[in-house]
């Protein structure tokens, strides 16, 4: 539709800008944080397909993110990295389905609730297992690009991401989605199966955040239980909510606000965690529809 040619031109403009700012910045750590900042975008936004659209808030997409991660550590020493990118995007796609089957019949906080505790598991299996897993160590991963080559395979990723969801989001499989949203009893009432729906966002998400966890852990150089933990997991919650959930695009701009946000106030470590917090709280405050909603608001 017309306005997901709008959104994909926002896109393709802001993608244009980012691949030629290394000509202009040479300094490998800011290209570094950019990086960082378009693999929680893609992170983000693939959060956002069953949270935003559907409503069915996740608390438990630390487990593609990492299972990703992971999968990177474990085979990136023995397979090219074409094959472990996808090894990344089935294996997220396996646990999504072990996760989906039991998760996806429950509603509401429910839902929410019981997402959570699998993130927490895989964390506890990673310390437990440290013979396979190194434990808190974790595995050191090596990257077959530069920083250079990261940063614009994240920047691809993120474009590839954005464009799939957005194709995603306004085609029938996504009006269908917003209708489950809605009122989920209405939807199942005209015939929809509001759990099949529902496990195809899960499994979409997942796919792309495994993804994003392969070109983590290539960045970092390395994977641990970390990317399992609560923190991994609530970040990505407060990007969505920040940037504006239910819009694809919001997301991915609160990724790179907090981003970039969080590692502007490393000069001021004492006060770091206050001032995030309080931008954070005045963000959701002021703007509820998110970043992507004060510029719809403001473009209007």
């Amino acid at each position: 539709g017309r306005r997901a040619a709008i959104s994909m031109t926002w896109v393709l403009a802001a993608a244009g800008c980012l691949a030629l700012l290394p000509l202009w910045v040479k300094n490998p750590y800011y290209l570094s944080v950019l990086t960082l900042a378009a693999i929680y975008a893609v992170f983000a936004s693939s959060w956002d397909i069953l949270s935003g659209y559907i409503g069915q808030i996740n608390f438990g997409h630390a487990v593609f993110f990492g299972t990703g991660a992971y999968a990177t550590g474990f085979l990136g020493p023995h397979l090219p990295a074409v094959l472990v990118f996808l090894a990344g995007a089935v294996t997220a796609v396996v646990f999504a389905l072990l996760v989906g089957f039991p998760c996806l019949k429950l509603r509401g906080p429910y839902l929410s609730l019981t997402t959570l505790v699998f993130p927490l598991i895989l964390e506890r299996l990673a310390f437990t297992f440290r013979g396979v897993t190194g434990g808190e160590y974790g595995i050191t991963v090596v990257s077959p690009l530069s920083g250079l080559g990261l940063y614009y395979a994240s920047l691809a990723l993120l474009l590839a991401t954005l464009g799939i969801l957005l194709a995603v989001a306004e085609s029938r499989i996504g009006r269908t989605f917003r209708a489950i949203g809605d009122d989920d009893q209405a939807a199942m009432a005209a015939g929809v199966n509001a759990t099949r729906f529902k496990l195809g966002a899960f499994v979409l998400g997942a796919a792309l955040a495994g993804l994003g966890g392969v070109l983590y852990a290539y960045h970092l150089r390395h994977v641990g239980p970390e990317t399992f933990g609560l923190f991994t997991s609530f970040s990505i919650v407060i990007m969505g909510i920040v940037g504006g959930m239910g819009t694809i695009l919001g997301p991915a701009l609160g990724a790179y606000f907090l981003t970039l946000l969080g590692e502007s106030l490393r000069e001021v470590e004492t006060y770091r965690l206050m001032i995030y917090s309080a931008v954070m709280i005045l963000c959701v405050m002021l703007f509820p529809q998110g970043l992507w909603g004060l510029g719809r608001a403001l473009r209007r």
